[in-house]
């Protein structure tokens, strides 16, 4: 549907899925009629049946005929297709390889193989000692190859990992049987009520739920935690994973003791990317099999009685909770997130943008694509990057992935987000001048503390200098100093600012009040907007008083090569051109220096809305059929988003000004429209005879010559609020 020009298939895939896709399971289209669901499929299709030229003639004449053919053929071509369809994306119908001479074709071998060295050092940081192994080892496979000595070898690395388990029925049998257990179990809960939320059971959730709705129905959460042991002998360090589960229907005061928290096993940290975890887990999962379908039996003064449960919720440290429930550990991949459908391109920009959840259909539909893709490697990296999944969660069969594996609060902001905030925070203060970091040493260590703080009271210990180094770190703090520190920061600033009324003070204290918000011990049905609210708050201010890196080149590199650095990013900035400026076969790009459409669907609202619909067909002015809904469009470097002011005047000073608030971006490839609403007009009469009207931030003076005059111009601004009016870009 679009006339826009594509040198690559997977560039063409891309402004597919940007700019029109508004369902998961996107459709490419051949221009003879084919219709394909993978970037794979359609590669094997054109090189089938439209790779010569003759072929590609004969197209009209046989249309419904290959359609079939490719159809049948589809999943054949996506499974194993070779080598030589999948490296080139490109079509050239003026000139293929037949048409060129041995010593032609030898050099276009050799730019590809540059190609791909140069790639390595370029986009994915390869050393330079990396790149000549790579080239040494490619010259003699292809040296073995010339003189048919191939061989082949396939060693297996054999690995023995140790761990050790706690059988969870027994152990859950044994902790049933305490009193104070039973107790807590047949307690009497208070009535329901929004205004004081204290435990879990009064959650949404909870309380909606068949089965945890019952206060005798058993709610397990899991935790897990990583610990570094060292040798003070050897300084060998042993990283290890611990995992425990709660019991959630015990009173809240009794099962933050340590007593309550009961393991479930514990196994090397580097196990785990050998599948370990299926091993170590496995005794928890049948025992919660167990516990959901038949229930386990317990002697209770002579009584036998039986209980039913499940798992609540799991929570813990990022790395075995992301593994436990198979999504990747780093944030590297499209769909970063587990719990919402942010998108790594689009992180920064829309940092404040509220996202909807991943819905449990659509998790289910990627671990599907994940299972049938995983007999091709290809097909499995690219799925397993997009999704941030490495495979199917442990506890798929056991609970809701999406809604009962959240973010661990303690992890997130007490040793990732606070900290890392109060590093920048700090360093902007010193730059500016307002204090020294001696001063605010001596300030956080001599503040009183409440007693119940002693125990893990804040202190620091830092020069100016050593400061820039926590960067990457946040601060030398543990989770409950940081905790500490922030509940009583605007108590420990007090002496050291002279005035508060500055952005970057007024964002740390909205992240107090996140942190207040997420430990508060009761709270009420609207705190979780307010959270929300709050967040989104911090985040827009975070990313405008303390902006990414200024030059995303070498800044976004990883240096690995010391001894002269300026020769090796000069060097690899020069290389990086080189390979945006040229094509993979040598000839100049034409596209270097354009980014082509850029756009990003809105996916909150869908094109095919009948609200939508129901619009587009009352506005016969609209010069084209829109296909897409748009967030965000740029154009000639002006980006344009959703719920924007811009002005809707035909003149750039115009006498009366006309704004409006972008409701909606159409798009259908090429045009872009926005439907505006104009901003309501107020206009006071003040003692001077003058009326000042007031349109967004923009303010005209008008001389009131007759009260009939003024009466008149009101009314025209009236009217034009109830017009909508639509721009063409």
């Amino acid at each position: 549907m679009c006339k826009t020009d594509f040198k690559t298939l997977s560039a063409y895939v891309k402004h597919q899925r940007d700019l029109h896709n508004h369902n998961k399971h996107i459709k490419l289209i051949c221009s003879c009629g084919g219709s394909f669901s993978t970037l794979r499929s359609l590669q094997a299709h054109w090189s089938h049946f439209h790779k010569s030229e003759e072929l590609h003639e004969d197209i009209e004449n046989d249309k419904t005929e290959r359609r079939e053919a490719t159809v049948e053929k589809d999943y054949e071509y996506e499974d194993n297709a070779s080598e030589e369809h999948a490296e080139d994306d490109t079509f050239n119908s003026s000139s293929t390889n037949e048409d060129l001479s041995q010593e032609e074709q030898m050099k276009m071998f050799e730019k590809r193989i540059l190609y791909m060295v140069l790639t390595l050092q370029t986009a994915y940081y390869t050393s330079e000692a990396a790149a000549e192994f790579v080239v040494s080892s490619l010259m003699e496979l292809f040296l073995v190859v010339s003189t048919n000595k191939l061989t082949t070898t396939n060693k297996k690395e054999i690995k023995t990992a140790k761990y050790a388990y706690v059988p969870f029925i027994q152990s859950l049998k044994n902790y049933l049987e305490l009193p104070e257990v039973q107790a807590d179990i047949n307690r009497v809960l208070p009535a329901y009520d929004p205004n004081c939320i204290q435990d879990t059971h009064d959650g949404m959730f909870a309380r909606y739920h068949s089965n945890f709705s019952s206060s005798t129905y058993l709610k397990i959460e899991l935790n897990s935690d990583n610990l570094t042991v060292t040798n003070p002998i050897s300084h060998r360090a042993h990283s290890i994973f611990f995992f425990y589960w709660l019991l959630l229907n015990v009173a809240r005061e009794r099962r933050s003791r340590q007593s309550a928290k009961r393991l479930v096993d514990a196994c090397l940290k580097w196990a785990r990317k050998y599948g370990s975890l299926y091993h170590t887990m496995d005794d928890f999962l049948m025992g919660m099999h167990e516990l959901s379908t038949t229930g386990i039996t317990i002697s209770i003064n002579d009584t036998d009685v039986t209980y039913y449960g499940g798992l609540f919720l799991s929570l813990g440290d990022y790395s075995a909770h992301m593994s436990l429930n198979g999504f990747k550990e780093t944030v590297s991949a499209t769909h970063f997130c587990h719990l919402c459908d942010i998108q790594h391109n689009n992180l920064e920009a829309d940092i404040d943008y509220d996202f909807q959840s991943t819905a449990t259909d659509e998790y289910k539909r990627r671990c599907d694509d994940l299972d049938l893709a995983g007999d091709c490697n290809q097909s499995f990296d690219y799925l397993s990057k997009k999704y941030g999944m490495n495979n199917r969660s442990l506890f798929d069969e056991v609970y809701d992935v999406i809604r009962q594996c959240p973010f661990d609060v303690m992890h997130t902001l007490l040793e990732g987000v606070l900290p890392n905030h109060l590093n920048a925070f700090l360093d902007f203060c010193l730059t500016a001048g307002y204090f020294t970091m001696d001063q605010c040493c001596r300030e956080v260590n001599r503040f009183p503390y409440d007693e119940s703080e002693l125990n893990s009271k804040s202190h620091l210990d830092l020069a100016s200098a050593d400061l820039k180094k926590q960067n990457n770190l946040g601060m030398p703090l543990t989770s409950m100093q940081t905790f500490y520190l922030f509940i009583n920061l605007p108590f420990v600033l007090k002496n050291l600012l002279h005035s508060s009324d500055f952005p970057q003070y007024q964002a740390s204290l909205i992240c107090v009040d996140i942190l207040s918000l997420c430990f508060s011990n009761t709270i009420s049905i609207t705190t979780p907007d307010l959270l929300r609210s709050c967040i989104k708050k911090h985040n827009d201010l975070f990313r405008r008083l303390y902006p990414e890196r200024k030059h995303q080149f070498f800044k976004g590199n990883k240096v690995r090569n010391l001894k002269n650095p300026s020769l090796m990013l000069a060097r690899r900035h020069e290389l990086w051109l080189c390979v945006n400026d040229h094509c993979q076969d040598g000839s100049l790009s034409h596209a270097a220096q354009v980014d082509g459409p850029n756009g990003v669907v809105d996916n909150r609202e869908s094109i095919s809305d009948a609200r939508v619909q129901f619009i587009i067909a009352n506005l016969p002015t609209l010069p084209f059929k829109p296909m897409s809904m748009l967030k965000v469009f740029n154009s000639s470097g002006y980006k344009y988003s959703k719920y924007s002011i811009v002005n809707l005047s035909k003149e750039h000073f115009p006498v009366m000004p006309i704004v409006g608030k972008i409701k909606w971006i159409f798009y259908d490839g090429k045009n872009c429209a926005f439907i505006c609403n104009l901003r309501k007009v107020t206009s006071p009469v003040d003692a001077d005879d003058e009326v000042a009207i007031k349109i967004g931030q923009l303010y005209l003076e008008i001389d009131n010559k007759s009260q009939a005059d003024l009466n008149e111009k009101l009314q025209e601004i009236k009217l034009l609020e109830k017009k909508t009016y639509t721009i063409k870009v």
